[in-house]
């Protein structure tokens, strides 16, 4: 998660779609909210000049009030070298101790391309991550949009120190493996360059 909060350390924020409330079935349930109310903001990020990343932030009511006053994310226009995560983080009581993430393959949303240096239709990919904190209630939900020309996803997983020693397991023939994100962080131009 520390990983995912210093995103701001060599990029930049432009807020697309400042703060605001507002109803939304279908993310307030991902949220598992009680009702339809949240708060959103759309973003794209960027590496030097250059957008590779398209965001819509949504929030639980709670939450969202944490950071309404915000500058950096009430006002359409604005850059800053926050993470929206990070900002929650220094200002909630508890701490955000864990991130569900999904990764696929998509088709650039029009509104996506439309601030990326991409086409509409044309393949990006999708992240979704969820954010908990240490009653694993959500504190944000993030969908973003990452042009694949300016980005890329490196995992690096590794067998767990308490695995028994290797047995006859499985198609592999391996002893059991877990999955340990130690460097699950996506990096803007880390892809070629247009």
């Amino acid at each position: 998660v520390e990983e995912l909060m210093a995103l701001s350390v060599d990029t930049e924020c432009e807020i697309v779609s400042p703060l605001r409330r507002r109803v939304d079935v279908g993310n307030a349930g991902r949220l598992r909210l009680h009702s339809d109310d949240l708060y959103a903001l759309t973003l794209i990020r960027l590496h030097g000049s250059v957008p590779f990343c398209y965001t819509s932030v949504f929030l639980p009511p709670r939450i969202g009030e944490l950071v309404s006053d915000v500058t950096d994310l009430t006002v359409a226009g604005r850059r800053s070298r926050v993470t929206v995560i990070g900002l929650i983080d220094a200002r909630m009581r508890g701490a955000i101790v864990a991130a569900e993430q999904s990764i696929t393959a998509a088709s650039a949303p029009s509104f996506a391309a439309a601030r990326l240096p991409c086409e509409p239709g044309q393949p990006v990919l999708r992240i979704d991550r969820q954010y908990c904190d240490e009653g694993g209630h959500p504190v944000e939900l993030a969908v973003s949009y990452f042009d694949p020309e300016h980005y890329s996803y490196r995992v690096r997983l590794r067998r767990s120190p308490t695995a028994p020693a290797a047995q006859p397991h499985g198609a592999f023939g391996a002893g059991p493996l877990t999955a340990k994100t130690l460097a699950a962080q996506g990096r803007p131009g880390s892809s070629r360059s247009r």
